[in-house]
């Protein structure tokens, strides 16, 4: 066949979508080489070599390494094919699913913000100076995990355990990591012990341990700024539940409503601090 009938690198590359670059480095490993080459070392390519070419680039976006492709297009036969389609197939599938748990965890986590943000609003609508409220929490599941030592980095350690282990198992929280705090160590005046911390779900989570925090009013307190500082927020909480003389549980849990993935400085960040009414 004469030259004319071939494409240059530049013009193949275009019409499939890809980089010259891209072609000479297929080239050199093996995986995909020019038809033919002229006298000056230019790369020629054939129109058939379109289907191969969208071969790679499909192999490529599953994932498969330029290695394992190269192995295959060097081997390929119709049964060889047969097989490694059903293997993709399966790959497919699992992304798709991936895919579908992202994209109900993105539709979780914006009604979450939304809900955050108006509650947060109302209640310093209502009180600048002590936005407490009574306000109806739905039942919800609590992952947790415990740290022998409040020290920061244990702390964090434990908490990383903990997202892994919800991981594991397809488990991935819309909200953010809640701590608890225990009505007899904070009438110690130690405000500051978190070693106990806990995931949210909506639902049942599934093949981990959970615990369950039921429906019911809580009364909730949203405090503005570091976490250093929240000692101030529990008084006011306390003189509010003893002003309305409100019975409350010995569990409190403590949740970041506004931190550091929506506000850039920790004076802007809110937390919730809820705690049930017993009445």
């Amino acid at each position: 066949m004469g030259k004319q009938e071939y494409l240059s690198a530049g013009r193949f590359a275009a019409l499939v979508g890809t980089t010259k670059e891209t072609l000479f480095h297929y080239d050199e490993i093996g995986l995909f080489v020019p038809k033919r080459r002229g006298t000056n070392g230019y790369r020629y390519y054939a129109m058939d070599q379109m289907e191969t070419f969208d071969v790679i680039g499909m192999l490529r976006e599953l994932g498969m390494p330029l290695a394992e492709i190269r192995n295959y297009l060097e081997q390929r036969s119709p049964e060889k094919f047969g097989v490694l389609l059903e293997q993709e197939e399966k790959v497919v599938r699992e992304k798709m699913q991936r895919l579908r748990e992202m994209q109900r965890w993105i539709g979780e986590k914006k009604r979450f913000l939304a809900q955050a943000s108006a509650e947060c609003r109302e209640a310093f609508e209502k009180d600048p100076f002590c936005p407490v409220g009574i306000h109806t929490l739905p039942l919800q599941y609590l992952v947790t995990n415990h740290s022998e030592s409040a020290d920061n980095l244990a702390v964090n350690q434990k908490i990383g355990e903990l997202y892994a282990y919800c991981g594991q198992y397809g488990n991935r929280s819309s909200y953010n990591v809640g701590f608890v705090q225990k009505r007899e160590t904070l009438e110690t005046g130690n405000f500051l012990d978190y070693r106990d911390f806990y995931l949210i779900f909506d639902r049942v989570p599934a093949k981990v341990r959970y615990t369950v925090r039921p429906e019911g009013e809580y009364l909730c307190y949203y405090y503005k700024g570091p976490w250093q500082g929240i000692e101030a927020a529990y008084r006011k909480l306390f003189w509010y539940a003893t002003e309305q003389r409100l019975l409350l549980d010995d569990r409190f849990y403590e949740e970041y409503m506004v931190d550091a993935l929506t506000s850039k400085k920790m004076e802007q960040y809110i937390t919730r601090i809820a705690v049930k009414i017993l009445r």
